[in-house]
Formats: C-alpha cells, structure tokens, sequence
C-alpha cells in the first residue's frame, strides 16, 4: 500500500454518529424532497430479466451505475453474459450526473439520487414485475462506483453486496477527524449525512455487514483526473484512493477486497467486470 494511503488513515477517526440528532435534522431536506430531485435526473431505467428465469422463486437484482456521459442500456449491455450466468434481474438506469468534481455538488446529489434508488428498490417487484429478493447487489464503474459506495453508506439496508470499480472520489465511513476533531462532512465523510440525506444519519453496524469488492487500474494513477479536495484524506490518484479506502473498511471490520488490475487505465475491462461480476456472486451466498 502507498504511503499516502496510510498517511490518509492517521487523521480519521470511525466513531458513528448518533442517529437523527436534533442539530443534524434541523437543515435536511424531506426525503420526499430527495426523492423528486434524484428522479428528474433519471432518465431511463433499462431492466433484462435473465435467460431461463425460474418462476418459482425470487430473483436476486443487480443495479448496475453507469459512469459519466454513459447509459444505462449500453452498461448493461455487457454484462448480459453475467446475469444469464449468475440468474440476475439486470437493471440500469440512465443518469444524468453533475459535476462530480464538485464536493458542494455531491453534497446534493448524491442524497438525492440515493433517495430516489432506495424507493426504487423498495417496490422493486411493482417497478419491475418480476419477484425479487428484498435487497440488491450494487455494480458501479467510475462515477457510478461512487454513488454505489455512497449509496450503500446511506442505505445498508437495502445492500447485499457491492462491486465499485475505478471510483474518484470516496466518501470515508468516518464522522470526525481525528487531527482537529471537527465533524468530517459529506461527501469527504459521514459526520453530517443525517443533514443531507433526509434526516438518516449513517448506520455503521449495518454498513459493516455489506460486503465490498473494490477494482482499479494500475495505471488509473494521473492526479490530473480527479478532484483534488478529497487528497487530504484520500491521497492524489484512484489508486491511492481505493487503496486508502479499502483499508479504512478494514480497520471499521468491512469484508472489503481490493483487486488492482496491472496494466488497466480508467475504462472498464472485460477482466474488470468478470472479477467484479464473480464477487458478488460469491458474497451473495
């Protein structure tokens, strides 16, 4: 592991916040609220049921998240093989994402579209047709990873297990540096998700019981192409990044695996998806 990695984890602290404290719900906005927000940036949702789907039990859904300027067809398309293979209900939606370079942006929309997904999966079977198992398993590649991983921060609940591969930015599991002892806001940390995400503030004991696969490239390592207000905390590159990140679930007791593809850049290999795919094959059991 890189040194800016390890250096990352001294000044987080992983101490839960108390869940809807008054100070943390006097600014949130309604989920309903969230809800609409996160919907009128879906906009399509492309659903493939899998080949000899049997009909006398639920299937297990993967929602699988684009990155930027992608779509959901087109995402989906490729991992077709995969869900014949592992009998999974295929949904994509088609997102129009912000700029994710933004913390102030993030802050926003990420509650938002998270908000909308969680009503999504909730009337799954109504949305879909299809019966399914009550939880889903998370694919997300570069922006999508991101909002699978916070996604899954804010509604364990509704997680089985999630893939994220190439990711930019994390959101670390943590409510406090431990440098300053200030409060490590979102999208940087948790400290404050009950103000943005509708009042739910984050759930470490459910959020350590989500698997996690994490996947990049080695040479996913240009500091160019991401945002630099997550160094501080993260490191300069995604490689860093993942590996910072993978080790902060550990230390919080997260089954986290981090697989780094030699040779790879930022796009999405066949190898990339297979391992990704196969993981959460495995972590579904």
């Amino acid at each position: 592991m890189r040194s800016i990695a390890v250096a990352a984890l001294g000044i987080i602290a992983l101490i839960a916040a108390a869940p809807g404290s008054p100070s943390a719900l006097a600014a949130s906005p309604t989920v309903v609220q969230l809800r609409a927000a996160g919907a009128k940036e879906v906009q399509d949702i492309y659903v493939r049921a899998p080949a000899n789907a049997p009909d006398d039990q639920p299937l297990q859904a993967v929602i699988a998240l684009h990155g930027m300027g992608g779509n959901g067809a087109d995402f989906a398309a490729p991992l077709e093989a995969q869900a014949d293979q592992y009998g999974w209900l295929l949904i994509a939606p088609t997102i129009e994402y912000g700029d994710w370079t933004d913390p102030e942006q993030i802050s926003h929309e990420d509650p938002a579209l998270s908000a909308w997904l969680a009503d999504y999966v909730r009337h799954l079977s109504d949305r879909t047709g299809y019966s399914v198992d009550p939880r889903v398993l998370l694919f997300g590649h570069s922006r999508g990873a991101q909002l699978a991983l916070r996604f899954t921060e804010m509604h364990p609940d509704l997680v089985t297990a999630v893939a994220a591969v190439s990711a930019g930015t994390y959101t670390l599991p943590a409510t406090r540096d431990a440098t300053s002892g200030k409060v490590l806001q979102f999208p940087f940390g948790v400290g404050d998700l009950a103000r943005d995400d509708g009042g739910q503030a984050f759930d470490a004991r459910r959020f350590e019981q989500v698997p996690v696969w994490i996947g990049v490239g080695t040479k996913d390592d240009n500091p160019a192409d991401v945002p630099h207000a997550w160094d501080a905390y993260i490191g300069e590159d995604r490689v860093d990044r993942a590996e910072a990140f993978a080790q902060a679930l550990r230390d919080m007791g997260v089954n986290v695996t981090l697989a780094e593809f030699p040779g790879a850049s930022h796009g999405l290999t066949d190898d990339m998806r297979a391992a990704g795919c196969a993981a959460l094959a495995q972590l579904e059991d």
